[in-house]
């Protein structure tokens, strides 16, 4: 503030100006100058403002089965004896379904292993014969999906039909995500046990890891 004082009374005197400048109105000159140069804040504003934003990712864990019309329905099998010849034995092989498709959609957390889908049945199956699923290659998705397990037998436990799911979705609806395929097989060594009939089960999928 001293030096701008000097400067001041310096550059009157050089053009002759008879006019004595009080220290006072030099300060007051030099306050003036420095509000008209500087930004005004009104308490804690700024020009810049502030704040934080959380972001939650929920776990998922979701499992569906779609037909040609929507949700699963049941699924028929029975062999074909239309041409059966006398002395043949019922070729149980050909009794397959293929019209559902396996839909799911997965989150799961950084330290959590991977998800797999299990299925199984409920109910009592005719003697001598085993239901078995598979679960074919992926048609739509997106992300870390599951592989097929392979063909299995399906029993009262739980059994692995795709592994190795992480966050993914395979899109829902018919021909979305693995294509499912039922089939009978036969064991002839309890033919003699085997009677006709409707015999009726449920097969459970579950996605493991809430």
């Amino acid at each position: 503030m001293k030096k701008l004082s000097v400067i001041i009374a310096t550059v009157l005197f050089s053009f002759g100006v008879a006019k004595t400048i009080s220290a006072q109105e030099i300060n007051r000159g030099a306050t003036q100058v420095g509000i008209a140069n500087s930004s005004v804040s009104t308490g804690d504003d700024s020009n810049e403002a502030s704040h934080g934003v959380n972001i939650n990712i929920p776990t998922v864990a979701l499992v569906d089965v779609e037909g040609v019309d929507g949700e699963a329905t049941t699924v028929n099998l029975a062999p074909d004896v239309s041409a059966l010849e006398a002395g043949e034995a019922v070729d149980f092989s050909d009794a397959t379904d293929n019209s559902l498709w396996l839909n799911y959609t997965s989150i799961i957390a950084s330290d959590q292993d991977e998800r797999n889908i299990t299925a199984e049945i409920d109910g009592t199956l005719p003697a001598g014969i085993s239901l078995n699923l598979s679960a074919g290659g992926l048609s739509t998705g997106n992300g870390n999906l599951g592989a097929s397990a392979g063909t299995i037998t399906l029993t009262t436990n739980g059994q692995n039909l795709v592994t190795g799911i992480g966050s993914g979705y395979t899109e829902s609806g018919f021909e979305k995500g693995h294509q499912l395929t039922y089939s009978l097989d036969m064991n002839n060594e309890s033919y003699a046990a085997l009677a006709s009939g409707s015999y009726n089960v449920t097969v459970t999928y579950t996605i493991t890891g809430n």
